[in-house]
């Protein structure tokens, strides 16, 4: 290969990964779904080419953690090929992997020049593509299922150029405000937005802020499940206990709707993942990318509908709760500790402020994964995958602020 094509491959696939990413939500779906797999498994087996080609990393032991994850990955793959008995089931199989292979991306990413290329690629092609083209076919709530990287280059709004602070800042309004019933878009722009207006409070003033925040996102999820649990406390409940005074309209089929965006939609899957785990025995390792967890709310489409005789869902909204059913609480566990990894080194062993505000913004996207962030092979978590990237690299983490500013200046340089 030469020079050139070493250096465009893993970000050329990328953008087409991010081209297909929102077929799901896009009244003009491109390709179909073995074309996805096959771009998809293309692009894992580019990332960990490129991992043995380039990955030098100086602080190699802090990727452990990512290595005992992918054993015990790997380890459920295996047991989900004697568990799949149905076609169903061998495409659940598929997508779970691909799915749980995401963590792959940290080895590359935290390569400054990999992601560099990889962000200017989809910077010249990708986001042009959305204005010419998407923003007419996505729903509009789902326009952060294409629009991930928005929210990277958003946490660093004060130091970009001027053009590019007009159209990131003009995208994060619009994932905030066409939608008020996607939550889950909102919320993400709305962090984003406030992790870069955060750079001027902590700039000038204390950073142990940082460390307090960073450490709530972690804490609030255990005690906030603990308390569900115990029937002590349900906060899903408690914020829809004024259901139907926060409501949406919008035109849905050329008819005006209310939307109740307060509704708790959360509180019956946790109740099945849990008790399906329980009831089955599955909950240390768990029921394989293969299965999904019993449910008597979804379970009639998968046993009735397709014919599968099992009244299953094989995937929620909820990422953590997901990686629990697939491979149990040691995979749950193992994923969750990427996360803190990725995070406390960002937050503690950084010495620019800008990898400390990332750091923040992973320790939030793990309390947000027990809310959505469902697991998919897209461009929206290849991109949150980026950013745990940073936070893992010492490359990143040794920069200066200045050097960091010169990263992003050569980043979003046409």
């Amino acid at each position: 290969m030469t020079k050139k094509q070493i250096i465009y491959t893993l970000p050329i696939l990328v953008l087409m990964i991010g081209i297909v990413s929102p077929n799901q939500w896009s009244t003009f779906p491109i390709g179909n779904t073995v074309m996805v797999w096959l771009l998809s498994f293309l692009l894992v087996f580019s990332v960990l080419w490129y991992k043995d080609k380039f990955f030098r990393p100086n602080n190699r032991e802090d990727y452990r953690v990512i290595s005992l994850y992918f054993i015990w990955m790997i380890i459920g793959s295996i047991r989900g090929m004697f568990v799949a008995e149905n076609y169903w089931e061998w495409k659940q199989l598929i997508g779970g992997i691909l799915a749980l292979s995401l963590p792959v991306f940290v080895y590359v990413f935290s390569i400054p020049w990999i992601l560099k290329n990889t962000i200017r690629i989809w910077l010249w092609f990708g986001l042009p593509l959305f204005f010419v083209f998407f923003i007419f076919v996505l729903k509009r709530g789902a326009y952060h299922f294409y629009l991930g990287p928005v929210l990277l280059f958003s946490c660093f709004l004060p130091v970009l150029k001027r053009g590019w602070q007009a159209v990131f800042f003009m995208l994060i309004l619009l994932m905030m405000f066409v939608d008020f019933g996607a939550r889950s878009q909102v919320i993400k722009a709305a962090v984003a937005l406030f992790i870069s207006f955060g750079y001027y409070l902590i700039y000038f003033r204390s950073r142990k802020i940082l460390k307090i925040i960073h450490w709530f996102f972690y804490i609030l999820p255990a005690v906030l499940l603990a308390l569900g649990i115990s029937g002590t406390f349900n906060i899903f409940q408690d914020l829809s206990k004024n259901e139907g005074i926060y409501k949406e309209k919008k035109v849905v089929g050329g008819e005006m709707i209310e939307e109740d965006i307060s509704a708790d939609t959360r509180t019956f899957i946790y109740k099945e993942v849990i008790e399906s785990a329980i009831r089955n025995d599955y909950w240390i390792l768990g029921r394989t990318p293969a299965r999904g967890n019993d449910s008597d709310y979804f379970g009639d489409f998968m046993a009735e509908e397709l014919n599968t005789g099992k009244y299953e869902r094989h995937k929620n909204e909820l990422c953590f709760p997901n990686v629990f059913t697939w491979l149990g609480i040691v995979g749950m566990i193992l994923y969750c500790l990427i996360y803190l990894k990725a995070s406390y080194l960002a937050v503690y062993k950084s010495r620019n402020i800008f990898m400390k505000l990332l750091g923040v913004f992973i320790a939030f996207r793990f309390t947000y994964g027990w809310v959505e962030d469902f697991n998919s092979f897209s461009i929206m978590n290849i991109a949150l995958w980026m950013i745990i990237a940073m936070g893992f690299s010492d490359s990143f983490r040794k920069m200066t602020n200045r050097e960091f500013k010169y990263w992003i200046y050569k980043t979003v340089r046409f």
